[in-house]
Order: structure tokens, then C-alpha cells, then sequence
């Protein structure tokens, strides 16, 4: 009976080993052994190890595999309402990812204010927020429907609204025992997601200015850009002298006159003095007048 206890030895170390194997995680190995040894009770007891001890880790890494999942980005129709205050990038609102618009002028800025007299705005018709990305998607179409038709020279775009608003998201898990990752609508404040732009009723989203023939290309290149925006917008031309404050008729009238002085893509007027007219008689009684007290001096 003696080779019968060395069996039920050789049996008992085997299935330790196995233990330990399962334990380690390699399945393989532990179905090796488990062919190898000859008794009912030695594969039981890999069938249990490998269960106990290989299943448990997978169900972990699933549960992982469901944190870690990629959620969509939130669409901008869920932020469109104006509802709160401001709430810019500061000190106390950090972590704000960058705004996806990164240029605000487009074409020749330098440009000066007599090249480009006819200017056209995109005006917005409703109280909104505008995204960051709204707002570079109209710029590229804008921008690509102007330099091909009318030249890359022959135009200067401006985007008129900066996105300073920062937008919030309390993110929430829509897995299988979400409800014992996460709190709900405790503590709900959210982080920073993206930033927008705060839009007014009558307020100019963009605005071209470019020559007199080019007037048709800019406002079709407007009409196209309109089509990345919520809400209403509408096509202004503006009376004004390119990107001035002046109309057309008081620019020409006082660059006439000399009393209005160009300042890159806008222009400033002179303060008015008897001088200006050039007539010498005239600055020189107005001086005596008001310095000295004395009239009628030639």
C-alpha cells in the first residue's frame, strides 16, 4: 500500500503548485497541470482556483473599461440660453481648455482705411450664447469663400465677439452600476468643458470690408458663413466709411478739408483751429485774440 500514499503525496504537491499558478493568473498553465495529474479531486480544485482566481480580475478590468469610456462631447444647443452671470477664465476657474478660434482678423489688417471703403456686418438677431467652435467655422467659410472669389488680397475680415464665457459639464456615467460610481446631483457644479461667446440682440458677430466691386462676394461670403450660427442672423451694409464711425459723405467731405487724419484701419478727426485753413491772417488775430487779449491784429 505504500506506493498508494506516495500518489496521494505527489497529488497533494501537484495541486499546491497548481494553487499557486492559478493564483499568479495563468490560466494555461494551471489546465497543464491539471491534464497531467490523475484524480477527480485535483481538477475540482483547478476548476475552483481558476474561478476564484482568474475571473475575479477580468470582472475588475470590465468595470474599469466602463469608467474609462470616451463620452461625446455635449452638443452646443444645450448651452444656447443666456441663464446665468458671466463666469470667465480666472483664478478661481481654472482648467478652461483653449477656444478652438485663435484669429480674429483675417485678409490685409493692414490695409489702410482709404484701400477698402465698402463694409458689410453679419448681425446677430437673437440673445445667445455662440460657441468658440460657431464661431471659427463661420470665420473658415468666410474666409475661403473671399479669397477665392474676390483674392486673398481684396478683403479684411474681423470677428467682432470674443468667447470669454466659460461653459460647464457635470459629467455622468450611463454604464451598468453607475449608481454606485457616482453621486448624482450632489456636488454638481461641474467643470469647465469649453468657452462661448455672450450675444446680444443687434450685436455684429462679423464684419468685411473690401472695395466697392467686391461688394456682392462679401455679403454672399456673410450669407454663407450665417449657416454655422444658431439662431437668427441678418445682413447689415453699413453707411459707414469701411470700419470708421464716420459715413461716407463726412469722410469725403473732411479728407477734402484735411480735418480728418487716417489711423490705420480707422481714422480720427482733427480738433478744428483757425490754422488749418492756411490762411495766416486768420490763426494769427485768432491767437492775439484769445492769448493776448488784442484785437484786430494783421
Amino acid at each position: 500500500m505504500w506506493w498508494i500514499f506516495m500518489a496521494d503525496e505527489q497529488a497533494s504537491s501537484r495541486s499546491g503548485s497548481l494553487a499557486r499558478r492559478c493564483a499568479a493568473g495563468s490560466q494555461d498553465a494551471g489546465r497543464s497541470v491539471s491534464r497531467q495529474t490523475s484524480g477527480i479531486s485535483v481538477r475540482r480544485v483547478s476548476t475552483v482556483l481558476s474561478s476564484s482566481f482568474i475571473a475575479a480580475p477580468n470582472l475588475l478590468s470590465l468595470q474599469d473599461d466602463r469608467r474609462d469610456v470616451a463620452m461625446g462631447r455635449r452638443p452646443a444647443r444645450c448651452y444656447r440660453q443666456i441663464k446665468n452671470k458671466p463666469y470667465p477664465k480666472s483664478r478661481y476657474c481654472r482648467g478652461v481648455p483653449d477656444p478652438k478660434i485663435r484669429i480674429y482678423d483675417v485678409g490685409m489688417k493692414k490695409k489702410g482705411v482709404d484701400e477698402f471703403p465698402f463694409c458689410v456686418h453679419l448681425v446677430s438677431w437673437e440673445k445667445e450664447n455662440v460657441s468658440s467652435e460657431a464661431l471659427e467655422a463661420a470665420r473658415i467659410a468666410c474666409n475661403k469663400y473671399m479669397a477665392k472669389f474676390a483674392g486673398k488680397d481684396a478683403f479684411h475680415l474681423r470677428v467682432r465677439v470674443h468667447p470669454f464665457h466659460v461653459l460647464r459639464i457635470n459629467k455622468m456615467l450611463s454604464c451598468a452600476g453607475a449608481d454606485r460610481l457616482q453621486t448624482g446631483m450632489r456636488g454638481a457644479f461641474g467643470k469647465p468643458q469649453g468657452t462661448c461667446a455672450r450675444v446680444a440682440i443687434g450685436q455684429v458677430l462679423l464684419s468685411v470690408r473690401c472695395k466697392d466691386s467686391n461688394s456682392h462676394h462679401a455679403q454672399e461670403a456673410l450669407r454663407r458663413a450665417k449657416f454655422k450660427f444658431p439662431g437668427r442672423q441678418k445682413i447689415i451694409v453699413s453707411r459707414k466709411w469701411g470700419f470708421t464711425k464716420f459715413s461716407r459723405a463726412d469722410y469725403l467731405k473732411w479728407k477734402s478739408e484735411n480735418k480728418i487724419v487716417p489711423d490705420g484701419v480707422n481714422a480720427k478727426v482733427t480738433p478744428w483751429m483757425p490754422w488749418t485753413s492756411g490762411e495766416p491772417s486768420t490763426w494769427k488775430s485768432f491767437l492775439a485774440y484769445n492769448c493776448l487779449g488784442i484785437s484786430g491784429v494783421d
